[in-house]
């Protein structure tokens, strides 16, 4: 029996995914203006993400404009292409991303970054944007790193969203359309964007000796409350429907750059979102999306707007931090799992690094929310954090212990190498060396092994090294992007950017600025130095009082 053509199998793997797709909102497919929205993660990922389909919608639903997706090709097609020379393609219509007015990449991590490139070199797309002065397509990244960060990119883009994109896309998409109108060159076309709120344009912004200031966007509580509109049994989340009902984060975790870019915490009005619950198609089931959704002071009200619909209820952030008694939520709602974060195993770290929730609040939760339909327990650990200690490592299998003397399920836990991120009170500290995360890991192996039932997954050292580079990159690491792109590995190609991969392993004197400083998060480095000075000395604090507690029990 002969094999289709690979162009066949491929493009029929495409036209499948489009026809399984059921989409409640209509979006336009026609219109003079062009947009490709690509993202650098497979489709399955990608379609999963409110925020990937908010800006589509977004996007596709303005005036004179029809947008198409693309994705990063699954493993065997980007081998496939790559070979043969085929380009990244729309998942609608099948062309290259090349061919479009205005290409918008959006990112949710630093692994994204190569990806981007990858997708550009595809396609037949320049990788500079020096070299498509004259060329189109515009190209354009965002996303919550490029936000923070914009720098390792720098090279690449024509220009940057720096923000949310609800008050900053509308007024990109009419100058664009307004001065290609009028026929107007590419240069003045960028020029123009550069004026505009929360736009950063390398080409203009980076003239030697001008002094730049790029204010972070945010949308008002009016701007939010987006639900996903497209399902797929391709998706990860295949028969659920996204509701936004708040925005940023009300904990201050001094190592989450997520919290601090999406500030201020906001939450959706409670009418917008009974209104909209009560206008969802024939769905059943429904995921309410936030930091803690626990949290929102009217869920009550939330999930009765839910059930009067016959809605299953879901939260998509299992947090349990708000020890929000269990008779202020519905008999009848259920979680299939029971997700923890205390990021480390002491309450004395974790209030070192702003989490205030004990240890006694967390070992309550699971046994005041664990039942009949709850299936396993999942935990996140971070070691390599800041003032860490042998006995704070330790403290994780103490306390993985202490979750299994309470209940029979099955627990996963994950184990992360902590990253120190820009515009976080921890930007300044070091990451632990790579060779000291593989002997800790290779510590807690028998040790949980001793604990039954109980699976552990690892972040890479080495990945996380790559990470915590690209994260607080500077211009140069443009450059080591690119060398990497051209096949060589990331050793060769920081050494060949000038860029030495240990200085991420230091500390950092919090007087020191960096690159990315010209952004204006809505709050400034002393902000973020008085934070981390604060922990400083919370840990000071905290040391001492170990100290006494050893000597009282060895005087005991």
């Amino acid at each position: 029996m002969s094999r289709k053509p690979a162009a066949e199998y491929y493009d029929e793997r495409r036209r499948r995914l489009l026809d399984n797709e059921t989409c409640t909102h209509t979006v336009s497919k026609q219109g003079i203006f062009e947009i490709i929205l690509a993202s650098p993660r497979e489709y399955s990922t990608a379609m999963s993400s409110l925020r990937f389909q908010s800006i589509f919608r977004q996007l596709a639903s303005w005036p004179e404009t029809c947008c198409e997706r693309a994705f990063y090709p699954d493993k065997d097609e980007f081998h496939w292409r790559s070979r043969y020379g085929n380009p990244s393609i729309t998942l609608e219509t099948g062309k290259s991303i090349k061919q479009c007015d205005l290409l918008v990449f959006t990112s949710d991590s630093e692994d994204d970054y190569l990806r981007i490139l990858e997708m550009m070199k595809l396609s037949g797309i320049e990788q500079r944007g020096e070299e498509r002065v004259t060329k189109w397509p515009l190209v354009i990244a965002g996303g919550t790193p490029v936000t923070a960060n914009p720098l390792p990119l720098s090279l690449f883009m024509d220009a940057f969203v720096i923000g949310e994109t609800e008050p900053s896309i509308g007024p990109v998409l009419d100058t664009i359309k307004s001065l290609g109108a009028q026929g107007a060159s590419k240069r003045k076309l960028l020029r123009r964007l550069a004026a505009l709120p929360g736009m950063y344009i390398p080409s203009v912004h980076d003239i030697p000796g001008k002094v730049s200031s790029i204010m972070r966007q945010w949308a008002g509580s009016d701007g939010m409350g987006m639900t996903s509109f497209i399902h797929s049994p391709d998706c990860i989340n295949s028969d659920v429907t996204l509701l936004e009902i708040s925005r940023g984060c009300s904990f201050n975790c001094k190592f989450c750059q997520p919290g601090y870019v999406s500030l201020p915490y906001r939450e959706c009005k409670l009418e917008e979102l009974e209104n909209t619950i009560a206008n969802l198609p024939d769905i059943k089931k429904l995921a309410l999306l936030g930091s803690s959704p626990r949290s929102y002071p009217e869920i009550r009200k939330v999930i009765k707007a839910a059930k009067k619909r016959n809605l299953e209820v879901i939260f998509c952030s299992n947090k349990y931090e708000d020890q929000i008694h269990s008779s202020e939520m519905p008999d009848d709602l259920k979680e299939k799992s029971i997700v923890l974060s205390p990021e480390t195993g002491t309450d004395s770290l974790r209030r070192v690094i702003g989490k205030k929730l004990k240890n006694s609040q967390l070992f309550e939760s699971v046994e005041k929310y664990s039942d009949e339909t709850v299936k396993s327990i999942r935990i996140y650990f971070m070691i390599g954090l800041p003032f860490e200690t042998e006995a704070d490592r330790v403290s994780i299998v103490d306390f993985v212990k202490e979750i299994r003397s309470r209940t029979t399920l099955p627990i996963r836990v994950n184990i992360n190498p902590f990253i120190p991120k820009p515009w976080t009170a921890f930007q300044w500290t070091s990451m632990a060396a790579p060779t000291s995360l593989r002997e800790w890991m290779e510590w807690f192996e028998p040790e949980f092994r001793k604990i039954k039932r109980v699976t552990v997954i690892y972040g890479d050292p080495r990945e996380s090294h790559i990470r915590a580079l690209l994260a607080r990159g500077d211009h140069r690491t443009s450059t080591a992007l690119e060398a990497k792109l051209s096949g060589v590995g990331w050793n060769t190609a920081f050494k060949k950017a000038g860029v030495n991969i240990n200085w991420v392993l230091e500390d950092i004197d919090p007087d020191t600025s960096f690159e990315w400083s010209f952004l204006n998060m809505g709050f400034g480095h002393t902000r973020l130095a008085r934070e981390y000075h604060a922990s400083f000395s919370l840990n000071q604090n905290r040391l001492k009082s170990l100290e006494k507690e050893s000597e009282q029990e060895d005087s005991d």
